[in-house]
């Protein structure tokens, strides 16, 4: 295509196009030349900061070797202070960090160097781990005094096992753990020589101490806790607690059989427990416990009331007595019994108690003993095979420096002297690099000349082409504004009489829709006066409905007050018969309260008031009697005013039936005259609407039909405009003021 056929857009791409094209290859071309350069520089200084690293790395491993050859010469290093990771050391963090990276991108022949030199370099740093490992400072006597020391704490442990076995008075071994012959050696000063200079020994000696001083605080605890028990008292105790509630049950039976012979032990001194509580066994438990001689001493005076008052009740049943057999149960028997088994029970629980404590003091030994000593032991081995693994370190630590350390720091020190003869040869040289400088700035200078002709021809004939080409544009906008303006005229004066006719029709449905209101507002106030008024009848025959039903449920609630008050007398005869019987079984309940015991006595006191409520209820169902038989009198008399209150209430009915009957007719006639004047009324509004919305959309029309012609006039001006710059000054002010006097008048206001 020829450069005059092409569109002024496919102009300017193309001649700003091969412009840029230029500039970006010269810049491209400068970026790159000058990167070329400043990379070289680094190049340069890369390498020399390459064998300096190189050099420092050589002379440290010498350094390292040297700590590691004091710790085998020197009496005075007992530790190796050396860094022991090959990735760690300084070497090591370089050789598998960044540096290394760079320094194989800077000379990528050092790569096979930088892998050879890795597994010399790890075997050397691992070497000082074995040495380090090997090596301990050695004390010839301490295995043999760990393991006594061992054997010592097993013996101890056993005499507390004993105590448990053999019942024992009390715990007599050392508490204190830093008293025991281990504990005075592990807080001193020699037990500090005999590991220094050696971590795992020293370790060990500190780790130990915890678990010795809790094995000697449990043996603490275990003397605080334990208590010597009795064995069997629990077992006799609750036999003789057991004997004596059979023994007031006994007495009870007799009681209430009236028999004479009441066949139990009167003799406090006699009975089982009486004979126990006389023996040496009573005595030798008293003087171990305090606490069970005071409840023993305590309990002998209830006890001789107890056995005494069977006799006094033998004799009132053998005189015919037995309400006085009773009396005497209830205010000697049953509180005797009562103190003897709270006595009995105290001592149960105290032996308890002691039992409770030996078992807690078994179980700190079988738990929190156990566990110390076997961590004790434990710790103590290790410390034993520490000492003995120490007195063969040295000469181990000594091999493997002369086989593994210096043949690998040999043949690292070679390496690295390699490593820097190979960096000398591949770092680029300065003259290479200022070659390569001047290239770079001859082929900038070069293009930007090219770049700047090209510019000055393609601008010389842009500016050709886009003058013809505007002024051919500006007389079509011209014709076409000219047509736009004058049908816009048109449209606005037929907008105009649209809107001044529907305005009118709008008004008088307005006026028609006021006066459509007012009716439907009558009807509607009419309808609800008459909806009111058919409520109110509808309620007053609920009324007089529901005080009808009340009446009748009232004369038929007498009839059944009738019938119920024969019942009722039934009834309070019967509760009559049950005090009566209540009255005999609350006397039987009192004996059997009596055989309980002490846990009978709440149950005896339950039992009289059971008899007081029996007489109180057989006196209430006296009075009631009475009372409804006063009131069945009244209910006869009223029967007869009920039967004619309810026939008055059936006439009253009848009448609001029919009144209610002709409001509702009424008020269901206005309801459906006021639901047809709502439905005039709503569709002339719904008219009315559709008119004033007919006359706004003209209006709108017409307004934008006068804008639309005052845009064409501006568009028309914007032409004439355009002309004047495409044709010049003179000529383009002579057509814009031909313009301005042919212009329309514009369209008068709506």
């Amino acid at each position: 295509m020829a450069w005059r056929d092409m569109t002024i857009g496919r102009k300017i791409a193309l001649g700003f196009g091969a412009v840029l094209v230029l500039l970006c290859a010269a810049g491209v071309l400068s970026y790159t030349g000058v990167g070329g350069i400043v990379h070289n520089a680094g190049e340069v200084i890369q390498g020399n900061r390459l064998d300096g690293v190189l050099a420092q790395r050589e002379l440290d491993h010498l350094n390292w070797a040297n700590k590691v050859n004091a710790l085998l010469t020197d009496d005075k290093v007992n530790q190796l202070h050396v860094e022991t990771d090959p990735r760690k050391c300084a070497f090591g963090k370089w050789l598998h960090g960044e540096g290394r990276r760079e320094a194989e991108k800077l000379v990528p022949s050092l790569a096979p160097l930088f892998k050879e030199i890795e597994e010399p370099h790890n075997h050397l740093h691992t070497s000082a781990v074995a040495i380090g490992e090997e090596f301990k400072p050695a004390n010839a006597s301490l295995p043999g005094f760990l393991a006594e020391k061992e054997s010592d704490h097993l013996k101890w442990s056993a005499q507390i096992c004993m105590l448990f076995i053999t019942n024992g008075a009390k715990l007599t071994v050392e508490s204190d753990p830093r008293q025991c012959a281990f504990g005075k050696w592990l807080y001193s000063e020699d037990a500090k020589a005999a590991v220094a200079g050696n971590p795992e020994l020293e370790r060990l000696l500190e780790a130990i101490k915890e678990p010795h001083a809790k094995l000697h605080e449990s043996a603490a605890a275990i003397g605080q806790i334990y208590k010597q028990v009795h064995p069997g008292l629990i077992t006799t105790l609750m036999a003789r607690l057991d004997d004596h509630r059979c023994w007031a049950q006994k007495v009870s039976e007799a009681i209430i059989t009236g028999r004479s012979d009441l066949g139990v032990e009167t003799d406090p001194q006699k009975c089982a427990f009486g004979q126990w509580l006389n023996s040496q066994e009573a005595s030798d438990y008293a003087q171990g416990a305090p606490a069970l001689a005071a409840i023993f001493n305590d309990i002998k005076e209830p006890h001789d009331k107890l056995h005494e008052s069977a006799i006094g009740i033998q004799a009132a049943l053998r005189a015919g007595q037995p309400e006085k057999a009773q009396a005497i149960f209830k205010s000697v028997t049953l509180p005797a019994l009562s103190l003897v088994a709270k006595g009995l029970n105290q001592a149960i629980a105290e032996e308890r108690a002691l039992v409770e404590a030996q078992d807690k003091a078994k179980r700190i030994y079988t738990t929190t003993t156990q566990e110390h000593l076997e961590a004790t032991r434990g710790l103590l081995a290790q410390m034993r095979a520490g000492a003995e693994k120490a007195l063969e370190g040295q000469s181990k630590a000594r091999q493997v420096y002369a086989n593994e350390t210096m043949p690998s720091l040999h043949k690292v020190q070679d390496l690295l002297h390699e490593l820097r003869a190979e960096s000398r040869r591949n770092i680029m040289t300065d003259q290479a690099m200022l070659d390569a400088a001047q290239n770079t700035k001859l082929l900038v200078s070069l293009i930007s000349a090219v770049a700047m002709a090209v510019g000055l021809v393609v601008a010389f004939f842009l500016v050709r082409g886009i003058s013809a080409v505007l002024r051919s544009i500006s007389q079509r906008m011209g014709e076409g504004a000219e047509q736009v303006a004058a049908a816009s005229g048109q449209v606005a004066g037929a907008s105009q009489s649209l809107a001044q006719g529907a305005s009118e029709q709008a008004a008088s449905l307005e006026e028609t829709s006021s006066s459509m209101e007012e009716m439907a507002s009558m009807t509607r106030q009419n309808a609800d006066n008459a909806r009111q008024a058919d409520d109110l009848m509808k309620e007053a025959s609920q009324v007089v409905q529901e005080a009808n039903n009340s009446m009748k449920q009232l004369r038929e609630a007498m009839g059944k007050i009738t019938a119920a008050s024969d019942e009722m007398a039934k009834i309070i005869k019967t509760i009559d018969e049950i005090a009566f019987q209540t009255n005999l079984l609350a006397l039987n309940a009192a004996v059997e309260a009596a055989r309980a015991g002490e846990a009978g006595a709440g149950f005896a006191v339950v039992a009289d008031e059971v008899r007081s409520l029996a007489m109180r209820a057989a006196e209430a169902a006296k009075n009631t009697t009475q009372l409804i038989q006063d009131n069945m009198t009244n209910i006869k008399q009223g029967s007869g005013l009920v039967q004619t209150t309810d026939d008055a209430f059936g006439q009253v009915l009848n009448s609001t039936e029919k009144v209610g009957k002709l409001v509702g007719e009424i008020a269901a006639a206005s309801g459906q005259q006021s639901q047809g004047i709502d439905q005039i009324n709503q569709n002339t509004t719904t008219m009315d609407q559709v008119t004033q919305q007919v006359a706004a959309n003209a209006e709108e029309s017409a307004a934008s039909s006068e804008e639309m012609a005052g845009q064409a006039h501006a568009l028309q001006e914007m032409v004439h405009e355009l002309n004047a710059m495409v044709q010049g000054s003179k000529g383009g002010g002579k057509r814009r003021r031909l313009a301005e006097k042919e212009k329309p008048p514009l369209l008068p206001e709506p």
